[in-house]
């Protein structure tokens, strides 16, 4: 992502204000939850970028069709 949004500005106002102040005190100010809070916390490491938001795209299928069905499937 090339463009820091104002979503990943309002993360890492949240982040600096947790570490100064607390998790709790964060959650409180920020009107979210403190779960939320330590997932951003631990995705944070100084920098904006850190922030952003990453592709929940599966990385392989599991149920996809081996090269031995396939072949079946085309001569069907």
């Amino acid at each position: 992502m090339s463009i820091i949004t104002e979503e990943m500005r309002y993360r890492q106002k949240l982040c600096e204000y947790a570490k100064k102040y607390g998790v709790t005190k964060a959650a409180r100010r920020y009107h979210t939850y403190r779960k939320f809070v330590y997932r951003q916390l631990k995705k944070y490491d100084g920098t904006v970028r850190s922030l952003a938001l990453r592709s929940r795209r599966p990385k392989n299928r599991p149920k996809a069709h081996t090269e031995e069905e396939l072949t079946l499937i085309k001569k069907c």
